[in-house]
């Protein structure tokens, strides 16, 4: 029997037990209001917690992520791995990326995270290149930039992907809406939601992946890759 949803209090009690807020965390939060970096674009503690998690679950090593802003997401990544683990970090905005790599050096983790300038469906082919030429294939993959693209990136993580890895992609359930439209909206047109519909709906069919949604903050799929 379905229940509704959980109380906000109760998801609040959840996050504050398991990924309180630290001061790095704090910092690279108020870093975003100093610099006019957008706020809310940041994934929450509670994702963040629950990559590191998995990552260790996994045993990664060798994870790739589009997207820093004010490095979050990088420095919930970077806290899972062992040392010598290494978090690429693509960003397009070169301002935002001095923020980031700043944050993250306070915070600890910088050694681990290595930021790329460029547009992330521009560098799929160079870090496909990378992982032919090294043969050091990515544990783990993190989709938060270029939503009109998920689709595609999907299909070039089995480049990448190691057997037993792990494609992370963000706001998949966004429940407020793009120009007005919303993901169930039958009549949207915007980019971004036709493209996060179709991998969601390929993600959910691949024959080398098993995947799911989980309803953490605006939707967070998940597929561990068969290989």
């Amino acid at each position: 029997m379905l229940t509704g949803p959980i109380p906000l209090e109760l998801l609040d009690y959840v996050r504050d037990l398991f990924a309180p807020e630290d001061e790095p965390l704090k910092a690279m939060t108020e870093s975003l209001r100093q610099n006019s970096m957008p706020e809310g674009w940041e994934i929450s503690r509670d994702v963040g917690q629950f990559f590191l998690l998995v990552c260790r679950l996994i045993g990664a090593k060798r994870v790739v992520e589009f997207g820093t802003l004010a490095g979050h997401s990088a420095y919930w990544l970077a806290k899972s791995l062992p040392e010598g683990g290494k978090v690429i970090s693509i960003e397009l905005n070169p301002e935002w990326a001095k923020v980031a790599q700043a944050n993250l050096e306070r915070a600890g983790v910088g050694h681990k995270v290595e930021i790329r300038l460029g547009k992330a469906q521009e560098m799929t082919e160079a870090l496909a290149e990378e992982v032919e030429r090294t043969g050091l294939k990515y544990d783990a993959i993190f989709l938060d930039a270029a939503k009109a693209h998920y689709p595609e990136f999907l299909v070039w993580s089995e480049r990448v992907l190691r057997p037993g890895g792990v494609l992370f992609a963000d706001n998949v359930l966004r429940a407020d809406s793009w120009q007005g439209q919303t993901l169930l909206d039958p009549a949207s047109d915007d980019p971004r939601i036709l493209a996060i519909r179709k991998f969601n709906a390929m993600l959910a069919e691949h024959p080398r992946f098993t995947g799911t949604i989980v309803p953490l903050r605006a939707g967070v799929a998940m597929g561990v890759y068969h290989g």
